[in-house]
């Protein structure tokens, strides 16, 4: 009889255990918001893929404490002004949910942003447009403004390469590549470059054999493209059909850092420069783990825009747990643990993500160059 009383003691008190664990185990409720559909779906649906593959390990490996875990779900923003408003006031108005990673473009980010700083609601965009920062205190970006990502490739351009005579091929229906160009444009300008023709085409086009022809058959020494990874491809391929000289370099930006790119153009888009803050495959421990997880969970290699989800994911996690352990686990403490983020380990960039003192987010880049059907970094 004695010996039942201490094991239902004990029984007993070990019930009390695990109800206290129960008790102060946390949920942290974050929503990946991206556009899985419409325009930016080429960018939000990757991005998406990889904060889910991050948020899983994380919770696997018990990153939050002993019983805590995020709780996430995705929604689709579908790259639409009207849809994103009114998923983002919904879930401003669940007051579970601490903050949301998206939207995803630029137009739509914006009124995404306008909407978190009325209710006071941390959302951590896509885009890289400082107008997101600027809306007010609530709103973040995830990727580096143009002022740090373009000057990697356009001082390639100018010093490196030693180009004189540039034409210019971009996306004129989508805000951030824009940007992108325009921010390019400015700086190979300002270093002597001149531009010989500017050029714009919309994100579903497709058919590029006269605008192929007209510069194939102009004067310049390079070509710079500013498009998606796939449709960057099948520019380059008819260019290359429609004669453009062997020799003539040709540039482009970090949408060109995926798999998709040298799968579509194969030879022809060999020897062709570009920025990346992923190093397709990985280029350390951390990334070429990602790299593996990705691929053997989706069964294709991870292009930038996972890399990036991937990264952005580990920075709000970051932010989530040091808000939580400073006993401040409310949407402004989340917030300001955001804005303080520095060095986390991501699989971009220079492998470091840190906010500035205004929110800007730096990781770095690298400059790549296709070289026998891979990405590697381009001779300095």
């Amino acid at each position: 009889m004695k010996f039942k009383t201490l094991m239902l003691s004990a029984t007993s008190a070990a019930a009390v255990t695990l109800a206290g664990v129960a008790a102060h185990a946390e949920d942290y409720k974050v929503v990946i918001l991206q556009s899985l559909t419409g325009g930016a779906a080429f960018i939000g649906k990757n991005v998406a893929d990889g904060a889910v593959l991050a948020a899983e390990e994380l919770n696997e490996k018990g990153f939050f404490g002993e019983g805590n875990q995020m709780v996430f779900s995705v929604e689709d923003d579908a790259t639409d002004r009207t849809q994103t408003l009114s998923l983002i006031t919904r879930l401003a108005a669940d007051e579970d949910v601490l903050m949301v990673m998206g939207p995803t473009s630029g137009s739509v980010a914006m009124a995404g942003a306008n909407v978190a700083n009325e209710r006071e609601f941390p959302v951590m965009t896509t885009t890289n447009s400082m107008e997101v920062v600027e809306n007010g205190p609530w709103s973040f970006i995830m990727t580096q403004p143009a002022s740090i990502t373009m000057p990697f490739i356009a001082d390639y351009t100018a010093e490196t390469l030693g180009l004189e005579r540039c034409a210019i091929i971009g996306v004129k229906d989508n805000e951030a590549y824009v940007a992108l160009q325009r921010m390019y444009e400015s700086l190979i300008t300002e270093a002597g470059v001149e531009i010989v023709s500017q050029d714009g085409v919309a994100l579903a086009d497709s058919d590029f054999s006269a605008l192929a022809t007209k510069i194939a058959t102009s004067d310049q020494d390079c070509v710079f493209i500013g498009t998606p990874a796939a449709q960057g491809a099948n520019i380059i391929l008819q260019l290359k059909q429609a004669g453009l000289d062997p020799s003539t370099p040709i540039l482009g930006h970090n949408a060109f850092a995926s798999p998709t790119f040298i799968e579509k153009g194969g030879a022809a888009v060999e020897d062709v420069y570009l920025i990346g803050a992923w190093v397709p495959g990985g280029d350390d421990d951390f990334s070429s783990a990602f790299a593996e997880s990705f691929e053997a969970k989706m069964g294709f290699p991870a292009d930038e825009w996972n890399a990036m989800g991937y990264s952005g994911m580990q920075v709000v996690a970051h932010a989530v747990r040091d808000a939580a352990e400073a006993g401040n686990l409310t949407r402004d403490g989340v917030r300001q643990a955001l804005g303080e983020q520095k060095d986390i380990p991501v699989v971009v960039g220079t492998h470091t993500y840190s906010y500035d003192e205004e929110r800007v987010p730096y990781f770095g880049m690298k400059v790549l160059q296709v070289k026998d059907g891979a990405f590697t970094v381009a001779p300095e």
